[in-house]
């Protein structure tokens, strides 16, 4: 039988629900008051790096725990996730992309334009 510690995935989905009403609350700006409003900037990609992060730690659970399998980076647990039938295949496609965006904010940032945000398709 597989055991999830509950509590803690309860955690990292009230984290993907919170980063998700952060970015419901940016996306309905304009560009203009968005290219304006530097916090909704700093927020977007805090939101991006909630969301991939509290998404994949809850991946990780489920790959290890009922296939007993891991992942070597945040993309491939989503595309494995989508391999096992877990998500489906356009979910872990777009999720997997969202995870390369969450790499350049992290380990690039000073690179990422604002328009790679409100220029991706969802």
């Amino acid at each position: 039988m597989v055991r999830i510690d509950r509590e803690y995935a309860a955690s990292l989905i009230r984290e993907v629900k919170e980063g998700l009403e952060e970015l419901r609350s940016i996306v309905v700006l304009s560009l203009e008051d968005f290219m304006r409003d530097r916090s909704k900037r700093f927020a977007i990609r805090y939101s991006i790096i909630l969301i991939v992060e509290a998404s994949a730690d809850l991946g990780v659970i489920i790959l290890k725990q009922c296939f007993g399998e891991e992942a070597r980076s945040y993309r491939e647990v989503f595309l494995k996730l989508g391999e096992k039938g877990v998500l489906s295949f356009s979910v872990a496609e777009g999720m997997a992309s969202l995870a390369s965006l969450r790499n350049m904010i992290v380990h690039r940032y000073w690179g990422v334009e604002v328009e790679e945000f409100v220029s991706k398709d969802p």
